[in-house]
């Protein structure tokens, strides 16, 4: 859960292709992962203080039952998946646009791709058991390894690193492993749970 802040690795390129200077780019990365850290952090400090130990893996089922206020906070929680899935499908139907060899109503062609991936989600997220359960495994396993310890190991491999670098790096690779291990651990232990 802790990480999934931070996987926003695969949209990137749409990102990165759709903004003016894209010299920019990695400052704008910097300023979000930075901002991103300090609302996240916060949000999880204000949590445990307002409550402690009971404190839930979700801040919105502490929430009271009933009020204005906590129905306020569940719906924007709910509404920012649903506004970030159209950015995450993306680079997924530009793939595929770009593989059709068509030039003509490439708008349509669009349109049905989007259209057929919406559907195809749904029906998988609404058939598959435990489908929460499978997607906690991926996102434990795949949600460290490919933004914290494949880019650390790409580092190491094509930079000649100094030893102060080898050292921080060796730290993110040590935190990053052991995220994903207690992840997928924890996952596939709540998935043979409900088996």
């Amino acid at each position: 859960m802790h990480t999934f802040c931070y996987c926003g690795h695969a949209v990137f390129p749409t990102i990165c292709n759709s903004i003016k200077d894209r010299s920019q780019f990695p400052k704008v990365l910097f300023v979000c992962f930075i901002l991103s850290t300090i609302t996240y952090g916060s949000m999880a400090t204000m949590g445990y203080l307002m409550y402690g130990q009971n404190l839930m893996s979700q801040i919105t089922l502490n929430l009271p039952i009933g009020k204005i206020s906590s129905k306020i906070a569940i719906y924007t929680t709910l509404v920012n998946p649903i506004t970030k899935y159209a950015l995450v499908v993306s680079p997924i139907a530009t793939a595929i646009e770009d593989k059709l060899p068509l030039r003509k109503s490439k708008f349509i062609v669009s349109y049905f791709i989007r259209t057929f991936l919406v559907i195809s989600t749904a029906i998988v997220a609404l058939t598959v058991p435990f489908f929460g359960c499978v997607m906690t495994f991926t996102g434990a396993l795949l949600g460290v390894t490919v933004p914290i310890i494949l880019p650390c190991l790409c580092y190491l491999k094509i930079k000649k690193p100094s030893y102060l670098e080898v050292v921080f790096i060796g730290m993110i690779l040590i935190f990053g492993s052991s995220v994903a291990i207690y992840g997928t651990y924890t996952s596939l232990k709540n998935i043979i749970s409900h088996v």
